[in-house]
């Protein structure tokens, strides 16, 4: 079963349409997927997060029997919990996916995933210059696409260009093969068809990947369904608020302001800790400053071990001051002279 590309013209009034409207149609989407594999034939990839919380939470309140996976040695110790919960209180069967590669080996044999995925491909092809992806380096370079056209979106900023000359490899390989080749792999080895929580408002490549297949639903090879890829982040928030849903403690409370937009009181977004992708948004504490407090045997691995202190020092050398490690009162007790800091691995 195949289908034409559809406009992202069309995604986007998908995506104005009202909350009512996209539940409707995300049912009658589950409900042809469902129906072609069955209950015992597809599997909801969770993380814990808010997006797949919302659809496990969607999915097993009407059909009871679907199966979840898990890749949980990437996902932070509160989304981990939060799947448990997925387990233990909802009553939902979820299975463990490991990546054939440690996390260690994936960032030392291909790079960081710092900046973006976009971003971090654009770098890995500047890093590593050959005649096979001399296109990729034009595009990221200057915009001009092979038909000679320009495409703002796949020009690397500016700001981010000190990067090329990193003294450390920059890649967007780490979430390939930590959690899509695994959460892949389990599907592959169990014969079962994935139920992914994606939305095509996170990137352009998941507008674009969704264009290409046509709608929410695939059913080449395994199949696949995205049923919640028109929804938006608010359309999210408003799910799990309106059916008070629990959420990983790592975004608090879910909160309705006076305009009506619905906010987290604690992290906007999370996913496996020591991702950098989006890291210049962080507020203070960002991402590392909260795991200092949060899983500091994981902040001290990353930083020390991990090799991460080179790389957030270089962002901070170069004017990125928002990527400190230590929390702002660690700093502040810290004399010039102490950056050097306490490193557990050498002990």
């Amino acid at each position: 079963m195949f289908k034409d590309k559809i406009s992202k013209e069309l995604v986007r009034e998908r995506m104005a349409y009202p909350y009512e409207i996209k539940v409707r149609m995300t049912e009658r989407r589950l409900s042809e997927f469902i129906t072609y594999y069955g209950e015992s034939g597809v599997a909801v990839s969770i993380s814990g997060g808010l997006d797949s919380t919302a659809a496990m939470h969607f999915i097993h309140a009407r059909y009871p029997r679907v199966e979840a996976v898990s890749v949980l040695g990437i996902e932070c110790r509160d989304n981990i919990k939060m799947v448990m919960k997925i387990r233990d209180e909802w009553g939902v069967k979820v299975n463990t996916a490991a990546p054939k590669m440690t996390q260690e080996a994936v960032i030392k044999e291909f790079g960081y995933p710092v900046v973006s995925k976009r971003a971090a491909k654009s770098l890995s092809y500047l890093q590593n210059p050959t005649e096979e992806n001399a296109n990729s380096r034009r595009l990221a370079l200057t915009g001009i696409t092979n038909e000679g056209k320009y495409a703002k979106t796949w020009v690397l900023a500016k700001k981010w260009r000190f990067l090329i000359d990193a003294p450390f490899k920059i890649s967007a390989k780490c979430c390939y093969y930590m959690k899509e080749t695994a959460a892949d792999n389990w599907a592959k080895e169990n014969g079962k068809a994935s139920i992914v929580a994606t939305l095509v408002e996170e990137s352009q490549s998941r507008m674009n990947g969704y264009c290409k297949k046509g709608g929410c639903n695939s059913f080449e090879g395994r199949g696949e369904s995205t049923p919640f890829s028109f929804w938006t982040r608010q359309d999210i928030l408003r799910y799990l608020h309106e059916n008070n849903v629990e959420i990983s403690a790592a975004y608090g409370e879910i909160v309705k302001d006076e305009n009506g937009i619905y906010k987290t009181t604690k992290a906007q977004r999370t996913g496996c800790p020591i991702c950098m992708f989006g890291m210049e948004r962080d507020g203070t504490p960002n991402r590392f400053q909260r795991m200092y407090y949060e899983d500091n045997s994981r902040w001290q691995q990353a930083i020390f071990k991990w090799g991460y202190k080179e790389v957030l020092d270089f962002f901070i050398e170069n004017g990125f001051t928002n990527y400190q490690y230590y929390p702002q009162e660690i700093l502040d007790q810290m004399q010039p002279d102490e950056n050097k800091q306490l490193n557990l691995f050498d002990k």
